[in-house]
């Protein structure tokens, strides 16, 4: 056993962010029940949109004299860092809240009391701990607008980056909701369990049909080059 794999059993780190990626890796690999998958998928999609900042802020500097889209890329490479920080964020809220879940379901249960405390903790946590990853989602899929944005602004030479970002954002979305069917599964109550379904459902389907409309913008994109180079004399 490595000696990061013995220091992840022990005090977790305050954000995930304070470590090195060798160190993600290990915790990730690790026995602790944090980071799971909804905080490695969010932060799998921060540097999927960090990706995205890189091919608007690169094409603003060669956006030479066309003003409207100096100013679309400008707006858009003001706008970006902001997602980017509200999902950084979420990575290790989605830990906290799995980790509260842990905590309440350690709770004392020897007495009548102390089991009806318990149980009322561990419902409300793990309703939290559903919540979370549908709220993660939603902010990624909200971002996912700027990648459309970036997709029809860039530089072509930059289009392989910033879809590569948008695969990465598509992919965490899915990976996040994963959460939701795992805590479905702990959820008594049926009306709560339809809506969050819904939710979830609805959720996934408008992330990927927003992809598949960046998918179509950067295919067209990169045709239309490659037809152009095709008619261009040697």
């Amino acid at each position: 056993m490595s000696s990061l794999h013995i220091r992840a059993m022990g005090e977790p780190a305050a954000s995930l962010w304070e470590l090195s990626a060798s160190q993600i890796r290990e915790l990730a690999a690790s026995l602790r029940p944090t980071p799971g998958g909804g905080s490695i998928s969010l932060l799998t999609a921060t540097l999927g949109l960090a990706l995205v900042q890189k091919g608007a802020s690169v094409s603003l500097k060669r956006a030479g004299e066309d003003p409207a889209r100096q100013q679309a890329l400008s707006a858009l490479c003001e706008k970006i860092p902001e997602a980017m920080e509200a999902i950084s964020r979420l990575v290790d809220t989605d830990s906290q809240a799995f980790q509260a879940y842990l905590k309440a379901r350690g709770l004392p249960r020897g007495t009548d009391a102390e089991q009806s405390r318990r149980s009322a903790a561990m419902k409300e946590c793990l309703l939290q701990a559903t919540r979370v990853p549908l709220a993660s989602a939603k902010e990624v899929r909200a971002a996912l607008e700027d990648a459309a944005a970036a997709i029809d602004l860039a530089e072509l030479h930059l289009l392989t980056d910033i879809f590569g970002g948008v695969l990465l954002m598509q992919a965490a979305v899915r990976a996040i909701l994963l959460n939701v069917d795992a805590n479905l599964l702990m959820i008594s109550d049926s009306g709560t369990i339809a809506a969050l379904t819904q939710e979830r459902r609805e959720m996934e389907a408008d992330s990927d049909a927003r992809c598949a409309s960046i998918a179509r913008a950067y295919h067209a994109r990169m045709d239309a080059a490659r037809d152009h180079r095709s008619l261009s004399p040697p």
